[in-house]
């Protein structure tokens, strides 16, 4: 119904209303363009008219000097946007939240200055450029309002298409876990500044297309279309709509251009009336007016069977030494040992939270870290899994040096942890959570997500269905389409563990993961860590308070206190330890 009412508007309206329509167009893809970065990313960006004024100016360029059809100049025009985006965002794409707010603001405003400026002659100063020519295939130009209407919305048509495959695809995902908590992507095993960098790069090739349009309809652009005020509105257009939701992108357009329109009547209130819809909007629907509905479609278990076969999963490093083998090959001490750390220190200025630690970690054993509040070893868990760099020492994961690794490195050669405080992706569905893991083990890209290839159709079959199967070995099957903030603290946790566990690890690291659960939750928490090194391949080491969850399964225990190692041993010899006992409950005077 909605596709058959836009193929007979043109026909039923008068030409005003079809140019109000063509520009609805035109804002619905900047909004969706917009969307990918504030939308799906979680970056706030306020100059995202650079990149439209990109694209509508090296359209403007090179068709007034060179003559080279507007139509050619679609796939330039993005090219040339993403490119520029590229180079801008790279040196400020590690700063968040207002930071790179107020940043984005400024390269709005340089390139505004900088188009005023005519730098070379080409940009025609504060009068802008004229005489831009219209798009045509072959014989058939597009040179009337409905034409235009029919082409822009043909064009936003083919992005959505493609926009929604994203969505469902392990980039689209890769961009909600950063938003939602960019630590947990990253020990996830995604790779934080790749995929900020690369929504950056499309939302400014989509806006560098609409800058394409905008300019072959005018025939003119001038430096006073890409002020800080259009930025805004775009990003009304998203915030307003929905974040993440292509449908809300697409209405928030309809909502900026079309009521302004409506209330042309009483122009000098229309504003008023406009700003007031917004806020009222921001009170009652502060997700937006039409928010994304997030579920997964669950394939058959034939299909998925399929695609485990077909699938060959990305390798984790064949280049790595083997845990028998030190770098010049000879045998070495790490075969029995799956994780060393050697002299590890780590300061946080004057405070040394972490001296001269040697920690080893058996193959297939459980070894448990211990000690009072303040004694490090949180720290010793963020500094082997790459979130701080040590200052002193070096840790060896499978006889390889890993010090210093970017933590979606240490994820993917096998180490996968949870954390104290748990950090799931509150706003996704459970079974998206536990996908997460599954990232670095997948290999579709941006033209095999937008293209539906064979190879990521099952790709994606092979991952919910691995999903799907740890949901289930934790004990939350039939809460795939859950929303993970919407589960008892007790079910975050073990849905934080099937995460951790469906990335496949050779050595699982959980900090406290008897926190917050009761005695029962606490002993089958015991029994299901016990079955993990029966079925699998696996080393866990572990903080922990509980002594009888400590002493029930532990193969080795590690004592800590200010930083340093004060005992270790079987588990029995650590319980009766006079400076343990002395570590945890103090002495007499």
């Amino acid at each position: 119904m909605v596709i058959a009412l836009f193929l007979a508007f043109p026909f039923f309206s008068n030409f005003y209303w079809i140019d109000v329509a063509f520009f609805f167009g035109v804002y619905a893809l900047l909004g969706l363009s917009l969307n990918i970065v504030l939308g799906e990313t979680g970056l706030f960006d306020l100059g995202h008219a650079a990149f439209y004024a990109i694209g509508a100016y090296v359209t403007a360029i090179l068709n007034t000097l060179y003559g080279i059809p507007i139509v050619w100049l679609i796939p330039l025009s993005a090219l040339c946007a993403g490119f520029f985006a590229y180079i801008v965002t790279s040196p400020i794409i590690h700063l968040r939240g207002d930071y790179l707010c107020i940043v984005t603001i400024g390269i709005g405003e340089i390139v505004r200055l900088a188009l005023i400026n005519n730098p070379f002659g080409l940009t025609g100063g504060p009068n802008g450029i004229t005489g831009i020519g219209r798009p045509s295939f072959g014989l058939f130009a597009i040179d009337t309002s409905m034409r235009f209407y029919f082409y822009v919305w043909i064009i936003l048509a083919i992005v959505i298409l493609g926009l929604v495959r994203l969505q469902r695809s392990r980039i689209g995902r890769a961009w909600n876990y950063l938003r939602e908590d960019e630590i947990a992507a990253e020990m996830s095993g995604i790779d934080v500044r790749h995929f900020k960098l690369l929504s950056f790069v499309l939302g400014a090739a989509l806006a560098g297309v609409a800058g394409n349009i905008y300019a072959s309809k005018l025939m003119i652009v001038s430096p006073d279309t890409f002020t800080f005020m259009e930025s805004s509105m775009l990003f009304c257009i998203v915030m307003l709509g929905g974040l993440g939701s292509i449908p809300g992108s697409i209405l928030g357009a309809g909502i900026i251009t079309v009521f302004p329109e409506i209330f042309r009547v009483v122009a000098n209130y229309r504003m008023l009336f406009f700003g007031g819809a917004l806020v009222l909007a921001m009170i009652f629907r502060p997700g937006g007016l039409w928010p994304r509905k997030r579920e997964i479609a669950i394939p058959n278990v034939r299909s998925a069977e399929e695609a485990e076969e077909r699938i060959r999963p990305v390798a984790v490093d064949q280049t790595r030494t083997t845990a028998k083998q030190s770098v010049n090959g000879e045998a070495s001490s790490f075969e029995k040992h799956i994780l060393v750390t050697d002299k590890l220190t780590m300061k946080f200025g004057g405070l040394v939270a972490v001296k001269d630690l040697d920690l080893v970690v058996g193959h297939g054993k459980i070894t448990s870290i211990i000690g009072p509040n303040g004694a490090g070893k949180t720290t010793v868990f963020n500094v082997v899994t790459g979130i701080y760099k040590p200052v002193s020492g070096k840790i060896y994961f499978e006889g390889k040096d890993i010090t210093g690794f970017k933590p979606h490195k240490v994820a993917s050669l096998g180490i996968a942890r949870t954390f104290q405080n748990i950090r799931l992706f509150p706003g996704l569905t459970c079974v998206e959570n536990i996908m997460a893991g599954l990232h670095h083990r997948m290999s579709s890209y941006v033209f095999s997500s937008i293209m539906r290839t064979e190879s990521q159709i099952l790709e994606e079959k092979w991952a919910i269905e691995t999903a799907m199967y740890w949901l289930d070995k934790a004990g939350l099957a039939g809460l795939s389409d859950e929303l993970a903030k919407n589960l008892p603290y007790g079910k975050q946790k073990l849905l934080e563990l099937a995460r951790a566990l469906s990335s496949s690890p050779k050595l699982l690291i959980l900090d406290e993961p008897s926190s917050g659960l009761n005695d029962k939750e606490t002993e089958d928490l015991m029994i299901f860590l016990k079955n993990l090194l029966d079925e699998m391949d696996l080393s866990i080491l572990l903080i922990e308070h509980d002594m009888n969850l400590v002493m029930g399964i532990s193969h080795w225990v590690v004592a800590m206190d200010m930083g340093m190692k004060i005992a270790e041993g079987r588990p029995q010899d650590i319980y009766n330890n006079s400076r343990v006992i002395e570590a945890y409950l103090g002495r007499e005077e």
